[in-house]
C-alpha cells in the first residue's frame, strides 16, 4: 500500500542539531515500520487519512521517546503499542465528537455502497471480510490484525495490548468465533 502523498512528502519532526545517532535509529525504525503501521492503523479505523493522521503521530511519538526502547528484539511490539494506544485515544476523541446541525431533514445523504466500478473492478470477497472484520468488537479486530495480518505470536499480542498470553488466547478464540458469525451474514463459509 502507497503512502498518500501528504504523509510521505512531510518530515515528521525536525531532529536537533549534532544528534546524528538518534536521527539515523529512527531512519531506520521508519523506514522498517512506517508502512506496516499505516496498514494496520487504516484496518484498525477504516479510513486512510485518519490513518495517515494517527501514523504520523505514532511516529512523532516514537521519537520523543526512542530512548525508552529497550532494545532492538522489542522494536515491533513498542511500536506497535504505540500505534495502538494512538489508534484507540483517537477513536474514543471521534466517540464524543457529533457534527453540529446533522439532522437528517436538511441533508441528503450520499449512497454508502461502493458505485458500479467498484462493484467491477474490487474483489467482492475482500469487500465482505473487510466489513465483516469492521463490525468485530474494536479488541477482536485488533487482535485478529495482530494475529493474522501482522503475523504476531500471542506473547507478542500481549505486549502490544499489555495482555497476558492465555488472555491473549481466550481472546483470539473469541474474535475467531465472532469473526467466523459477521463471515456468515456476509454469506462466506456458511
Amino acid at each position: 500500500m502507497a503512502w498518500p502523498r501528504h504523509m510521505a512528502a512531510e518530515p515528521l519532526v525536525s531532529a536537533p542539531a549534532g544528534d546524528a545517532a538518534r536521527e539515523a535509529s529512527f531512519e531506520r525504525l521508519f523506514a522498517q515500520f512506517s508502512e506496516p503501521i499505516y496498514n494496520y492503523v487504516r484496518r484498525m479505523v477504516s479510513d486512510a487519512d485518519r490513518a495517515a493522521d494517527i501514523t504520523q503521530d505514532t511516529f512523532i511519538k516514537a521519537y520523543r521517546k526512542l530512548d525508552t526502547l529497550a532494545d532492538d528484539s522489542s522494536t515491533r511490539s513498542w511500536i506497535y503499542r504505540i500505534a495502538t494506544n494512538t489508534a484507540i485515544d483517537e477513536m474514543r476523541r471521534r466517540r464524543f465528537v457529533t457534527p453540529m446541525g446533522d439532522d437528517e431533514s436538511h441533508h441528503q445523504r450520499p449512497d454508502p455502497r461502493p458505485g458500479p466500478e467498484a462493484q467491477v473492478l474490487g474483489a467482492s470477497i475482500d469487500e465482505r471480510i473487510q466489513r465483516a472484520l469492521g463490525r468485530l468488537r474494536p479488541n477482536h479486530r485488533q487482535c485478529l490484525i495482530l494475529s493474522d495480518v501482522e503475523d504476531m505470536s500471542a506473547a507478542q499480542i500481549g505486549d502490544v495490548m499489555g495482555m497476558s498470553y492465555g488472555a491473549v488466547r481466550t481472546l483470539l478464540c473469541r474474535a475467531r468465533g465472532e469473526m467466523r458469525r459477521e463471515l456468515q451474514r456476509e454469506g462466506i463459509g456458511t
